[in-house]
Order: structure tokens, then sequence, then C-alpha cells
């Protein structure tokens, strides 16, 4: 069973399809789905800040040390 997919914008109610050849004479099934445009392009932002709203700021001060004491959990006093 052999399987085609063709995207195209609809632009009249009668469509020509060159990909068909192949199906001449054959029973097939064919469904018509539409798709969901995305919109308008939504601006790309920067992703600084974008996860204030989880911060702690009373564990800011560890920030500047963050990987020392990371590093030092893991493999001790170094």
């Amino acid at each position: 069973m052999e399987t085609i997919k063709v995207k195209r914008k609809i632009t009249s109610s009668q469509i020509r399809i060159s990909e068909l050849k192949n199906f001449i004479g054959k029973q097939v099934e064919i469904t018509v789905t539409e798709k969901k445009s995305k919109g308008k392009k939504e601006k790309n932002f920067a992703a600084a800040g974008i996860l204030e709203a989880y911060g702690n700021p009373d564990l800011t001060y560890t920030e500047k040390d963050a990987w020392i004491i990371a590093v030092n959990e893991k493999y001790g006093n170094y």
C-alpha cells in the first residue's frame, strides 16, 4: 500500500494533484485536514529574567559561591 502526503494551500474547489498518477484506476481514500496556522509570529524574547518568579531572594547571596559549594558537596574539600 503506497501512501503520499501533499501539502498545498487550497485556492479553489478543484485541485490537480500530479502525484495521483500512480493511483489511476485504483480504489483510494482521500482525507483533507486543515493545518492550523500559527498566526502572527511572536517576537523572540531573550531568556534573561524569565525564571525570576521562581527565584528565592534569600538565597541570592550564595550564587557567587554556588560552584564551590557544589564541588565541595560532591568531592569533599578540594
